[in-house]
């Protein structure tokens, strides 16, 4: 990527929320949503805002096949892991179900947390958590419609995660539907802990 377009995405800075990653006053550690209503994950983090060059670049890697995107984003998303104290065992990306893996080919957050596990020296487990279910796509569906498609979509494998602190991985937070039906099944399986790492999300606010 050349530095011209690199400047002009919008990493998140400031103060964040320590669950969902969401922009909070800096006198606290926890927004309001979250204290309301703790999400299933015990963290997440994005890495900037899904929009201009960000959203295109992650358009190449989901739909046009230009995979090797997926190292180079890799790389990006270290430092954003080692400035948390997460003490990780594994790392797993939020799967595709058959048919859309099959229509793709290839599961793009698979293709950012392979090179993340190992750049992070730990494994890198694809199937620790798979989708049992195909739903409908995601977009363009409201928030309340996004978690009510996912409910009871994912099952972990217990034999894999139990005990366990993961990092999960995912290219894109919208409403966090996804994202924490992925780690409440994790959580079900008997992981220990469960973290999220993004590269974007639709908005510093959203938990």
């Amino acid at each position: 990527m050349c530095p011209e377009c690199f400047e002009k995405i919008k990493f998140l800075h400031g103060s964040r929320c320590d669950i969902c990653g969401g922009v909070i006053n800096e006198h606290v550690k926890r927004c309001r949503n979250c204290k309301k209503k703790t999400p299933p994950y015990d963290g997440l983090v994005s890495l900037a805002i899904y929009d201009g060059v960000m959203r295109d670049c992650i358009h190449a890697l989901k739909y046009d096949n230009n995979q090797s995107l997926g190292d180079t984003f890799s790389k990006w998303l270290v430092p954003l892991v080692h400035q948390n104290d997460w003490g990780l065992d594994m790392v797993t990306p939020v799967p595709l179900s058959a048919k859309r893996y099959r229509e793709r080919g290839y599961n793009q957050s698979s293709l950012i947390a392979r090179p993340l596990a190992a750049r992070l020296h730990l494994k890198c487990i694809p199937f620790a958590v798979r989708r049992i279910r195909h739903t409908p796509s995601q977009v363009g569906l409201s928030a309340e419609e996004r978690r009510l498609n996912v409910i009871g979509a994912f099952k972990a494998e217990e034999d894999l995660v139990i005990g366990k602190r993961i990092l999960l991985v995912d290219d894109v937070m919208t409403t966090g539907a996804t994202i924490s039906s992925c780690a409440k099944a994790l959580h079900d399986a008997g992981a220990s802990a469960v973290y999220c790492i993004t590269l974007a999300r639709y908005s510093p606010q959203l938990g």
